[in-house]
């Protein structure tokens, strides 16, 4: 038996993500989703979590969105005077470079507090991820593999996709596009980096935030594997346009995201995936 795990990341971003998750774990096949501790809708999506018990839920670590969960003075290199993020993935990767030893000790200090923030809830994280897959950077890895060893945390996503796999069952044009091909080799050079292994497979680098149902039925799982996960951004953005004050992230408003709500309810669609 293969595990299928489909999972949606950005859990607690806004309201229409949230609706989309809801719908999806109870109507389609999304039966992961991944929280966002720090973000204006995360206690909507912590009740919509206990409402759907079927899904899985992992921690989806946030540091270049909205407001740090740790106070503002303990993580200066990573937020404003307020405790905003002011961070994007590369001068994230660039720090962690330039200043190893202070940046170490605010990651942690991170880490830690997210955790411990969805342990508040009551809710223990099955897996951990990144936004933006911060949790790809060494350093980061490192010190989330820790806090994972720690508080007993199974797994952490490691984009280990086959390119060429990929290539094969969607077509050589995947991911050209909307450059996931820049974005999956900025990750295998990490992945290869790491030297750390995962028992599952992940799909989806190539069509991040772009997977339809006619992607959704072309996934095939290479053979030597025994579980997959399958990364999804559902929304609903026709939701989020109503409350464009409460968004830290307008990539929320794509109408991609309604596409991939469209293929987390195709019940149908995973059915040849070990094929």
């Amino acid at each position: 038996m293969v595990e299928i795990i489909v999972n949606a990341d950005d859990f607690g971003i806004s309201k229409g993500v949230n609706y989309a998750v809801f719908k999806g774990g109870t109507f389609g096949i999304l039966n992961s989703a991944s929280l966002m501790v720090n973000q204006k809708y995360t206690e909507d999506a912590v009740r919509i979590s206990k409402a759907v018990p079927q899904l899985k839920i992992g921690l989806h670590l946030n540091f270049t969105n909205g407001y740090s969960t740790a106070s503002a003075e303990k993580v200066p290199l990573l937020t404003d005077g307020n405790g905003k993020f002011v961070n994007g993935f590369i001068k994230l990767l660039l720090l962690t470079l330039l200043q190893p030893r202070k940046m170490k000790y605010q990651i942690w200090r991170e880490v830690e507090a997210q955790i411990l923030e969805m342990k508040k809830y009551q809710l223990s994280p099955v897996h951990v991820d990144g936004h933006r897959h911060i949790q790809m950077i060494p350093l980061f890895y490192k010190i989330v593999a820790k806090n994972c060893k720690k508080y007993k945390i199974p797994r952490i996503r490691l984009v280990n996709e086959d390119i060429f796999h990929t290539w094969k069952t969607q077509g050589v044009f995947a991911g050209i596009k909307n450059g996931g091909n820049i974005k999956y080799m900025v990750l295998k050079i990490m992945t290869l980096y790491l030297k750390q292994v995962t028992p599952v497979y992940f799909f989806s680098i190539l069509f991040s935030c772009r997977i339809t149902p006619e992607c959704m039925r072309k996934i095939r799982i290479p053979k030597k594997w025994n579980a997959i996960e399958i990364m999804v951004h559902p929304g609903m953005p026709e939701v989020d346009k109503k409350d464009l004050y409460g968004i830290s992230d307008k990539n929320i408003l794509s109408s991609n995201r309604q596409r991939e709500l469209e293929a987390v309810l195709d019940k149908n669609c995973l059915k040849d995936i070990v094929k």
